[in-house]
């Protein structure tokens, strides 16, 4: 998860993408938008990264068998940080499955 936060905040998409799994889904945001597939997911992280934000882990990690969520302080420039919470599921080799982001831009931190 540490390799995440660094990934997303640094733009790296290479490395960013290299943590999910084949087959893997990103809800971003939960409710909205699903992206199946490495290369939907690559294609969402390549637009997020021309943006200029970065990100830090805001709360401890919690952990429940292969899940882990933590909160997320989301910097954006020119626009208050916000906070988001991001619940991974996690394959026995480590891999992101699944990601749901449910985005606060009204938890101003």
């Amino acid at each position: 998860m540490e390799s995440y936060i660094e990934h997303l905040s640094n733009h790296d998409v290479d490395r960013l993408v290299g943590l999910f799994a084949e087959g893997a889904v990103q809800h971003e945001p939960l409710g909205a938008k699903t992206y199946r597939g490495l290369a939907e997911i690559r294609a969402f992280d390549e637009k997020n990264a021309k943006a200029p934000f970065t990100v830090s882990r805001f709360s401890s990690i919690t952990v429940t068998g292969r899940f882990a969520a933590m909160q997320v302080r989301v910097h954006l420039d020119g626009r208050p940080d916000f906070v988001s919470t991001d619940l991974f599921e996690f394959d026995d080799d480590c891999k992101i499955v699944s990601l749901s982001v449910v985005l606060d831009p009204e938890a101003r931190v």
